[in-house]
């Protein structure tokens, strides 16, 4: 692993230096000041003829006055200045587009300087390259600077030659308020609506009811809106009756926060938008799934739009995110769960849904979130992934919604610390530790096979960057030879593959390998199927490599950002089509997309003929069951139809052993 070892420490130094921020060597004779403001209600400051509102912490990508109080306690505003420009409004960053093993990095600077604390010493420049995490926060009523675990706070003593300084001490910290303006001001809302469940089109379903979870604030506006229209309504819970009676589509429900504390910090914030799926119907044995969101939560919704629109009104049997759903570095379990599960719940709709941890998400927190829905999965979980669903248990025959029509669809899935081992200055990529679990769930997966799709859902792939022919950027340009990151060419990937090919070939498995992570290299969609060559990683500090037939389908997710290499918004919509299974690849905005018929391995030894497929659906059509989501009686073949050709032609397994 030497080489492994050389490119970490390489990728290490790179790193710091790019902890630097650009513009790190202001102009000799900067210092700080402080700037007297126009006004000053405790809640709300005046400064340069505009209103700013005070806050209790710092947000990404937003503008902040930052202030002292004096003996007086009159505030004052903190000031960079040098012999030409003189700025007291200050732009709080927070790094997100970076490796999940970057250090934590932000800054705080206004047009011209940096708020910089270094060697005991306050500058307005940065002077060298930062080691570790470096965070700004605003605890308290103090503003701590932490750099690599020691913590240093901002000191004013109105009676020193030098009044504003750095200190150690908390004791000693100055007593600082923070201000912001905007449609964000500070965060209140602790619950973010969300549709329960998705309706039924024509079933006379009732109108939806979205709610609003607040801190402990005194409340002073609650606007609601529908697809951008604002609503009558004021209160925390909203009864959407406009969106009864509709047609089959996706809308977004969302409100506005305005609200005071007894401190005078004031909050405003807009609601994640909470969508609200209407369907003809769900497509049996479907999947929905995607990798590589990156906080671009509303782009789901828009998936489960083009689903919408593309079947003539039916949506997915299942939902799978595979992993990174969040930014920067590694989020920690409580932060995904409290913080950004929300959110994502909110674009979904109420469909079900499954997930798989990337290398910027907790895969403690990934077992959780599948574990919430209730479908069976998660009860044992590891945080290094397992079986997350499987659509024959009876936990989705009792608590499934539209997954209740997934029933021959089984996800495994492969969190990414399944394939991390971390060590004293590097981490090392491998899927040696993941052979022993994958192997056992497909040996007891084909004990009992009768035909189903299993999908291994895995953050990263096993093709080696840049030996593998179908290696190119979206503008049809190879990639260059051995990228060189083990966390793209992972060693032991040309055994897994192996060992899914093995048992795909054994049992005839219908298995298909899905992931995402490469996008950040600029690779373009991967679809490969039976009999196309793989070329995988043996080791990586070796630069081995092996070849090998597929006998199983291997594939991007799709990459659901727009925000980093050849993400491009794109989505998987996988069906049971007649003899085998339709693979498109679509893009959200434009409907783009890359089709794929793969053909189906397993052949039962007796089929249903088609027309016993329509006196099923004839007799399922007299019969009424309860609608998956809204709990009003309705026809089976409602619930269950995509379209008449699509249930015709699809294949049933065999009722034995069932």
């Amino acid at each position: 692993m030497r080489i492994a070892r050389i490119a970490a420490a390489a990728a290490a130094v790179i790193v710091m230096l790019m902890c630097m921020p650009l513009g790190a060597f202001a102009a000799s004779g900067a210092y700080f000041t402080l700037t007297a403001l126009e006004s000053d209600d405790g809640s709300t400051i005046t400064i340069g003829g505009q209103k700013w509102f005070r806050v209790l912490s710092f947000d990404d990508d937003k503008d902040y006055i930052i202030t002292v109080k004096n003996s007086s306690g009159e505030q004052l505003a903190l000031t960079a200045a040098d012999d030409s420009n003189s700025d007291y409004i200050w732009r709080y960053y927070r790094r997100t587009m970076v490796s999940s093993t970057t250090p934590r990095f932000t800054t705080l600077s206004t047009r011209y300087h940096y708020l910089v604390f270094s060697g005991g010493k306050l500058r307005t420049a940065y002077t060298r390259a930062v080691s570790g995490d470096l965070v700004w926060e605003h605890i308290g009523t103090a503003l701590r600077h932490s750099e690599a675990g020691a913590c240093s706070y901002l000191k004013y003593d109105e009676t020193s030659d030098e009044p504003l300084s750095v200190t150690t001490e908390e004791s000693e910290a100055a007593e600082v308020n923070i201000y912001t303006r905007g449609e964000l001001l500070e965060r209140c809302i602790v619950s973010q609506p969300h549709a329960e469940s998705y309706a039924i089109e024509g079933s006379g379903y009732p109108a939806p009811v979205f709610t609003v979870g607040l801190a402990d604030v005194e409340t002073e506006s609650i606007s609601w809106y529908v697809d951008g229209e604002l609503q009558s309504c004021n209160e925390r819970s909203f009864t959407a009756d406009t969106l009864t009676g509709r047609s089959a589509g996706v809308h977004r429900v969302s409100c506005l926060i305005e609200a005071h504390d007894s401190d005078g910090v004031r909050y405003r914030e807009r609601s994640e938008d909470a969508v609200f799926v209407i369907a003809k119907g769900v497509v049996p044995d479907s999947v929905l799934t995607f990798s590589d969101v990156h906080e671009e939560y509303e782009r789901i919704g828009d998936a489960i739009g083009c689903v919408i629109e593309r079947t003539g009104g039916y949506i997915p049997s299942l939902v799978v995110c595979t992993g990174d759903l969040v930014n920067g570095t590694k989020a920690e379990t409580d932060i995904m769960l409290s913080r950004y599960y929300p959110r994502i719940v909110a674009e979904l709709g109420g469909l079900d849904t499954v997930f798989v941890s990337g290398n910027h998400d907790s895969g403690e927190a990934a077992t959780a979130m599948s574990a919430a829905a209730d479908l069976g999965a998660g009860e044992d979980g590891s945080p290094a992934g397992g079986l997350i669903f499987r659509g024959s248990s009876e936990a989705v025959a009792r608590h499934g919604k539209n997954s209740r029509f997934a029933e021959d669809i089984i996800v495994y899935g492969l969190n990414q610390e399944a394939a991390m081992i971390p060590h004293d200055v590097y981490t090392a990529y491998t899927y040696e530790d993941v052979l022993g679990d994958i192997g056992r769930f497909l040996e007891e997966t084909a004990a009992d096979y009768h035909g189903e799709l299993v999908i291994i859902s895995a953050h990263t792939g096993l093709h080696t960057l840049g030996r593998q022919p179908d290696s190119v950027d979206k503008r049809g340009f190879r990639l260059s030879e051995w990228v060189g990151e083990n966390q793209y060419n992972i060693d032991g990937s040309y055994d897994l593959a192996a060992l899914i090919n093995s048992y795909a070939e054994r049992y005839d498995m219908d298995i298909m390998y899905l992931f995402g992570h490469d996008h950040s290299r600029s690779e373009a969609e991967l679809i490969m199927t039976d009999g196309d060559e793989l070329i995988s990683t043996i080791s990586y500090a070796d630069s081995t490599t092996g070849q090998q037939p597929l006998r199983f389908t291997y594939a991007h997710s799709g990459y659901l950002s727009t925000v980093i290499g050849s993400a491009d918004s794109s989505f998987s919509f996988i069906c049971r089509d007649g003899d085998g299974y339709s693979y498109d690849l679509i893009r959200t905005y434009d409907n783009r997309t890359r089709h794929s018929d793969i053909a189906a391995r397993y052949v039962p030894e007796t089929t249903t003929s088609v027309t016993s497929a329509v006196t099923t659906t004839a007799a399922a059509s007299s019969a009424k069951t309860e609608n998956p989501k809204t709990g009003d009686n309705m026809s089976a073949a409602m619930i269950l139809l995509p379209a008449a050709a699509l249930l015709l032609s699809r294949r049933r397994r065999p009722t034995v052993g069932r």
